[in-house]
């Protein structure tokens, strides 16, 4: 009777420790990083921004998404311009520049599924800022160097929130591809855009208006990440 018992207990243990090595998603501790992952399109590896994962436990994660995006494009205007040293030509230039940061963070929530299998629901806020200018420059009257021609800058502010659901199936030991989708509100304030001649004071075209939006969302792309 206890080799039966012992037998018993030792293909109990086996079998368990097998079914645990079966387990291809997180337990809990871990960190993750994720990034877009499109393999029938153009760019089949991208980023919305830097995406975060920690997970608290087994059925528990916090998150955070960062986007910060930087953009300064010249433009210049070659039907006029200035003679400089008799051989080359100034010509009106115009800087557009613009800075965009969004910050989300959130929690999740996952469920048993399966050894492979991770859905989850969730929720996050979304905060953003978002600045703009607009720069312009022309030859002076010697045509020798640019002169400030006026300056235009506005912004926006941005705060809501997002409830969302999705599912990671890990293919390979923690490594995963993921969908998501969501159903929030954004409220985007304008700020005064403000108008700098160039000679005088700056002066303000006065408020903008807001912008409220309500509705679903989703990612048109495969979630591709991995656990460390």
């Amino acid at each position: 009777m206890k080799k039966v018992l012992i037998i018993a207990a030792a293909a109990l243990f086996i079998g368990s420790t097998a079914s645990a090595q079966d387990v291809m998603k997180q337990t809990g501790g871990e960190q993750n990083l994720e990034v877009m992952f499109a393999p029938l399109g153009g760019s089949p590896i991208s980023i919305g921004g830097i995406k975060y994962r920690k997970f608290t436990s087994a059925t528990t994660a916090i998150r955070g998404t960062v986007f910060l995006g930087f953009n300064s494009t010249k433009t210049v205007d070659n039907s006029q311009g200035a003679i400089f040293d008799e051989n080359e030509m100034i010509n009106p230039m115009t800087t557009n520049s613009s800075f965009d940061i969004m910050i989300s963070p959130g929690i999740e929530q996952h469920f048993l599924g399966t050894d492979r299998l991770s859905p989850y629901i969730g929720g996050e806020l979304n905060l953003g800022f978002g600045n703009s200018s607009t720069k312009m420059q022309a030859p002076n009257e010697e045509g020798t160097d640019f002169e400030d021609a006026g300056k235009t800058t506005t912004g926006s502010l941005s705060a809501g929130a997002t409830a969302f659901a999705g599912v990671d199936f890990y293919f390979a030991d923690n490594i995963y591809l993921g969908a998501e989708m969501g159903f929030g509100a954004l409220f985007t304030k304008e700020f005064d855009r403000k108008n700098k001649p160039e000679e005088g004071d700056e002066t303000s075209a006065g408020p903008q208006g807001s912008v409220f939006n309500v509705g679903p969302s989703y990612v048109a792309k495969l979630r591709l990440g991995w656990l460390f």
